[in-house]
């Protein structure tokens, strides 16, 4: 295996099997790097580069069942379409190596979250069936679908407290969360848990700087709402990124909502005329989008496949935006793409 995909080895994990335990196991034994970057090249080629038609010219549904898309969409509802991309995901994963699916665990854990977050939603409104569908196609361990596909919401947040507790003790009081305050703040607590304990692991430095720059997304994102809402709990921060913690603390406690402008600049070298709402999200996932393009530039490396999982998160967000606002004004809907 090349230089490029090799893991940082600074400090021990903290569980053996890390994220990648509480992924599929299969027997699929992958493809040589050099085959695998090659697939993922001619792939990545296919993906929309030029999002402007659709927003102007012709719909979704549209263009994703004409010749000119050779993407791998090919649903024609927001539900199907993440379950595209899950099958995408699925289908990198089963042409990697052992070692390269354990690089990519912690990105494919992390995406799998939304996962665990419509199963529970599904048990909580008895929609079963529903939640299977997801998990046909998730690339979660079976030991995790288990614990989503039927029963109460109640006993599934409580046994997922158990077996994430095995990668990380920051996933402690899940049930407490759920009993005390409900879904939205168990997903929370999923999130930042899953953050907090990835960045804490020995990573690829690419994904080290990947989670490094999602960390400082969220956490900006939690300093413009909580500016916005006039609410101060500095609780909200997550340790990891480039930006530390006591600087957000302290720009809190200064009431300034102007200052998110000068963090987006500084951590995505995005910059925007104003903090409103839709410009500060769409420029932080931009930066990181224009950062990962750079690295995947490198036709050998492990930035490679980043980039493309990405790109095919970012495909199956934008036409799910396109589709959701056909009615919307066409400026008002191309401000909120990603590319």
């Amino acid at each position: 295996m090349s230089a490029s995909f090799r893991q940082s080895n600074d400090r021990d994990a903290a569980f053996p099997d890390g994220p990648r335990g509480l992924l599929k196991q299969g027997r699929e034994r992958g493809y040589p790097v050099e085959y695998l970057l090659s697939r993922i090249r001619g792939r990545r080629s296919r993906l929309i580069r030029d999002w402007r038609p659709l927003v102007y010219e012709s719909t979704p549904i549209e263009f994703i069942a004409s010749a000119q898309y050779q993407g791998f969409v090919r649903e024609r509802t927001a539900e199907g379409m993440w379950r595209a991309l899950l099958r995408e995901h699925g289908w990198v994963f089963g042409q990697m190596e052992e070692e390269v699916r354990r690089i990519f665990a912690p990105y494919l854990l992390y995406t799998e979250l939304r996962t665990v977050f419509i199963c529970l939603r599904c048990l909580h409104g008895d929609r079963t069936q529903k939640a299977g569908e997801v998990l046909a196609v998730s690339l979660l361990a079976d030991s995790v679908k288990n614990m989503l596909r039927d029963g109460e919401t109640s006993a599934a947040v409580e046994r997922l407290e158990r077996l994430f507790c095995r990668l990380s003790p920051e996933f402690t009081g899940l049930a407490a969360n759920y009993e005390e305050q409900g879904l939205r703040e168990v997903e929370q607590h999923l999130s930042n848990s899953i953050l907090i304990s990835v960045i804490r692991t020995p990573l690829h430095p690419v994904m080290k700087e990947f989670f490094s720059r999602i960390i400082d997304a969220r956490n900006i994102l939690s300093l413009y709402k909580s500016l916005r809402s006039g609410a101060k709990d500095p609780a909200v921060f997550i340790a990891g990124g480039t930006i530390a913690t006591g600087q957000l603390k302290d720009l809190l406690e200064k009431d300034d909502l102007f200052a998110v402008v000068s963090l987006i600049r500084q951590a995505s070298g995005i910059s925007i005329a104003a903090p409103a709402p839709t410009q500060v999200e769409v420029a932080l996932y931009r930066g990181i989008t224009k950062y990962l393009h750079k690295e995947g530039r490198d036709p050998l490396g492990a930035e490679l496949i980043l980039d493309y999982l990405w790109r095919c998160s970012l495909e199956v967000m934008n036409l799910s935006l396109l589709l959701a606002g056909k009615d919307l004004e066409r400026e008002e809907i191309a401000a909120e793409l990603v590319w």
